[in-house]
């Protein structure tokens, strides 16, 4: 099986499910909020859970904590000075 390895970012709506892909996680919030602009007002769409993460190459949604570690794994985080692990 082929080595999994971090696609893009995404952000994935708590109470919906639905999973918002980006090329950074602002774009990923931008798309979730403007959608849920349509149905609910700025104060309700703060109070919406979201989980940052990541897309993988199996197309599966990861968690930051999840995500770092794949990245580490295949030579993908650029400036590893800043990592608290």
């Amino acid at each position: 099986m082929e080595k999994e390895f971090i696609i893009c970012a995404a952000i994935r709506n708590e109470d919906t499910g639905k999973i918002y892909y980006g090329h950074r996680h602002n774009h990923c919030l931008n798309a979730c909020d403007g959608e849920l602009s349509w149905v609910l007002n700025r104060q309700e769409i703060c109070k919406v859970g979201r989980t940052q993460g990541f897309i993988t190459s199996r197309n599966r949604f990861v968690g930051r904590e999840e995500g770092l570690i794949i990245a580490l794994d295949n030579d993908q985080v650029l400036d590893k000075i800043y990592i608290k692990i």
